[in-house]
């Protein structure tokens, strides 16, 4: 049985440029099929718009944030999803006055930071 302590994984700056990202588990630890991602965003912080080759999916843990997918706003908060279809430009920020929490899921296990939209680099 795999079993993975997320306070074990590394954490990394997401796009927000801040240290909030944690790649817990993932085809370095033995996940066959799928990515999960979790986030600590401090009150403010802002994640830019981005994509993914991939399908994502993000669960609201604690805390509030305003979502951005495809031009299209809406806040989200505990206990709430947020389907992001490949390719689909979205990001967010924490509205709330605490940590905004987040587990972020992929269809594959090798997944990576997303493409900043407007930017020139893959």
């Amino acid at each position: 049985m795999l079993v993975v302590n997320h306070r074990d994984r590394p954490v990394m700056h997401s796009a927000s440029g801040h240290p909030s990202l944690s790649m817990v588990v993932n085809h370095e630890v033995g996940a066959r099929s799928m990515s999960i991602w979790t986030t600590y965003h401090e009150p403010r912080e802002v994640v830019p718009l981005h994509t993914h080759e991939y399908e994502e999916i993000i669960t609201v843990i604690a805390g509030e944030a305003v979502m951005t997918v495809a031009g299209e706003s809406a806040p989200v908060s505990a206990d709430m999803s947020v389907i992001i279809p490949p390719r689909t430009p979205h990001g967010y920020k924490n509205a709330g006055d605490g940590i905004l929490r987040m587990i972020a899921s992929f269809p594959v296990p090798d997944a990576v930071l997303g493409k900043r939209v407007g930017s020139r680099a893959e």
